[in-house]
């Protein structure tokens, strides 16, 4: 780990020196003191305060002792007290005000900052900043007993904030208070399936907030259980990683659903459970040391965990084996609680989800397109993947919808108006059904994915395949470029895709009809994809092949 050590600094100092030119330091304004934003927010702040006190007791940072600092971080923290609500808390100036839950990750980094004075300032320089954060986390602690929360992430974000207010408080009264309310959320089991995943299933941001609100629980009342959510998370994290090295989201429940996020929040997790885990030890290690290399080597300096390290000295003298890094590379894996397949085969990654309009996506390298199936049929607009199964090296997604009418009561309604009616009463007549099976088979370099219909005929069926803008796309006759709002219909054949030297085979187009936009189905073409079509009519049995270049 010594061998990165140095980037890491230089990730803080760089922090640092933002810090330093972004400061507000007009005391006329009534930010002053905070980062310059578009409107006064005290998170942004506190977090970059954590560093700058990392920094400037880092004897390798360009920070050290650096005296200048000090003051600017006392006029912060006075900000932050400044801003904090008179119950303790702080707001979300984007939407949330009197907000716990931010008021806990405010906490988080506060918490930290405080041990790390605790720790290194042996000549009491910081000992007056340490005293109003002391105050501010004390307030805070307040607005954590009596707040609430709106998501699943919340709720652990809270009860760690809460933890680690009861060991820094010195007022035995207002610590078994936070004891308790910390208790309360715990008759809520922790929403982590077996197979690691949390219900927000969002692996581009709230897994890690997620797990840094365990490994705090865990530190803060010794109890490993905490340990164990974190352990299965990141081992389900190790196969969400595409060729191209960033996160697949696609299924996330959150604001960052089809982000493209890298794993960097992740570094300083699996670094630390690399020495934690009794199960995934070596692959959480190789795992950390692929994300702090692909960092150095794409000079991502977003990376912000020297703090983490220096609260934990053990952290910095793990031996990363300079031959042993990366992740998993071959798997095929089902998670039943989200609906999610994900298989990679190296520089190949495949994923199905159930119930998605977007029902599958692969990836070669750092090209992916994604693949779904209108149908007009009555109310429903999409193949919507009811249930999935595997058969060998075979997943098959099914969808059934039944063809139907409102027929009249038997008995006057009490109204003339429709929309008061009770219609979900309704006798319902049922005259006909389709039913969609889609069968993804694994072969060499790709998939065979057969679309197969049942029911009644003459329903317009598009398949819709979605490539990246900025590409070309080669056949025996044209060749053109892939740009945003663009389509195509295949009728018969096979298609190149090419972008940034990666190459994806379509086979098998059909078109035997035109029906592709508008109407009741909407329309799919955007600024960022172009769409390649495929048509028929029920019923078909058609197999579309694709396979990595």
């Amino acid at each position: 780990m010594k061998r990165y050590y140095g980037f890491i600094v230089e990730c803080a100092d760089r922090k640092v020196d933002y810090f330093i030119n972004n400061q507000v330091m007009d005391e006329k304004r009534p930010d002053y003191g905070s980062i310059r934003n578009v409107f006064i927010d005290v998170k942004e702040t506190v977090y970059v305060c954590c560093t700058c006190v990392a920094a400037y007791f880092n004897p390798k940072s360009r920070h050290y002792k650096n005296e200048n600092l000090v003051k600017r971080l006392s006029v912060a923290y006075d900000f932050v007290r400044k801003y904090q609500r008179e119950d303790g808390s702080f707001d979300l100036a984007s939407c949330n005000f009197k907000s716990a839950p931010d008021t806990a990750f405010i906490l988080k980094r506060l918490t930290y900052t405080y041990k790390l004075i605790e720790k290194y300032d042996t000549g009491n320089k910081l000992n007056e900043i340490k005293n109003k954060i002391y105050k501010i986390i004390c307030s805070a602690a307040n607005a954590l007993i009596t707040g609430g929360f709106h998501t699943p992430n919340h709720r652990w974000a809270i009860a760690a904030g809460l933890a680690a207010c009861s060991n820094i408080i010195e007022d035995k009264t207002l610590s078994e208070r936070c004891i308790r309310r910390m208790e309360e959320y715990f008759v809520e089991p922790i929403d982590c399936t077996d197979d690691g995943e949390y219900s927000e299933r969002s692996s581009g941001n709230y897994n890690a907030v997620v797990n840094t609100a365990m490994i705090m629980l865990y530190e803060e009342l010794k109890d490993e259980r905490f340990l164990e959510y974190v352990d299965r998370n990141l081992n389900m994290m190790l196969m969400m990683i595409d060729p191209d090295g960033s996160i697949f989201t696609e299924n996330s429940l959150r604001q960052d659903r089809g982000r493209r996020e890298y794993p960097t929040k992740y570094f300083y997790q699996y670094l630390y459970m690399s020495q934690k885990s009794k199960k995934h030890a070596c692959e959480f290690k190789a795992a950390a040391h692929k994300i702090i290399a692909d960092a150095v080597e794409n000079r991502d300096y977003s990376l912000d965990c020297l703090h983490i390290l220096m609260l934990h000295d053990w952290m910095e003298n793990i031996d990363i084996e300079f031959n042993k890094m990366g992740f998993p590379e071959e798997y095929n894996k089902y998670f039943p609680y989200s609906g999610l397949v994900r298989v990679r085969k190296h520089n190949i990654t495949y994923s199905l989800i159930r119930n998605e309009k977007n029902f599958l996506y692969f990836q070669n390298n750092a090209i992916r397109l994604a693949m779904k199936i209108g149908v007009c049929y009555f109310q429903h607009r999409n193949f919507l993947a009811e249930t999935i199964e595997r058969k060998e090296n075979t997943y098959i997604m099914k969808f059934r919808a039944d063809g139907w009418y409102y027929m009249p009561f038997k008995e006057k309604p009490a109204t003339a108006d429709w929309w008061q009616m009770d219609n979900k009463c309704r006798e319902l007549y049922i005259n006909s059904f389709t039913e969609i099976v889609v069968e993804i088979t694994d072969i060499p370099d790709g998939i065979e994915v057969r679309v197969k219909t049942d029911g009644i005929d003459r329903i317009p069926v598009r398949v819709e395949i979605s490539l990246p803008v900025g590409g070309k796309l080669y056949s025996e006759n044209f060749i053109t470029e892939t740009t945003g709002k663009g389509y195509m219909l295949l009728k018969n054949g096979d298609v190149l895709f090419t972008k940034d030297n990666d190459g994806i085979i379509i086979s098998g187009g059909f078109a035997f009809h035109e029906f592709i936009r508008g109407g009741y189905s909407g329309d799919s073409t955007g600024e960022h994809n172009y769409i390649l079509y495929m048509t028929d009519y029920t019923n078909f049995d058609r197999t579309i092949t694709i396979r990595a270049k």
